[in-house]
Formats: structure tokens, C-alpha cells, sequence
């Protein structure tokens, strides 16, 4: 964190992977109800899914209105 370079990643990550974050705690994924390392990761991965689906959907209709 002492360059301007990392400096500038940290503001990225903080505008993509956090608002990630927040939008699965807004849809209830904040605890996981099964058990096992590989069934979490499978929950995961359909949530990563579900939500690069729906920004797909939003992303294209905002292209199609320009």
C-alpha cells in the first residue's frame, strides 16, 4: 500500500469485489446451511452464477437503450 500503483488496485477492489459483497448480504447469503468445505464452494458458485446472470441482463439492456 505504499505506491500509488497499489493504492490505485485497493480503490478498484473496493468498487468491484466489496459491492459483490454487500449485494450477496443483501440477498441473504451470510451463512452457509449445509456442511463440508465443497458443499459451501458449490453454494458459492451458484451465487457467483445467479449474480453474473442477472449483471448480464442489466449490462445488455443498458446497451440496447443506448
Amino acid at each position: 500500500m505504499g505506491t500509488d500503483e497499489a493504492k490505485d488496485l485497493y480503490k478498484d477492489r473496493a468498487a468491484t469485489a466489496e459491492c459483490v459483497n454487500a449485494i450477496g448480504r443483501n440477498r441473504g447469503l451470510q451463512r452457509f446451511g449445509v456442511r463440508g468445505r465443497e458443499k459451501a464452494r458449490a453454494i458459492a458458485r451458484w451465487f457467483a452464477l445467479a449474480h453474473n446472470l442477472m449483471r448480464t441482463v442489466v449490462l445488455r439492456e443498458a446497451a440496447a437503450a443506448t
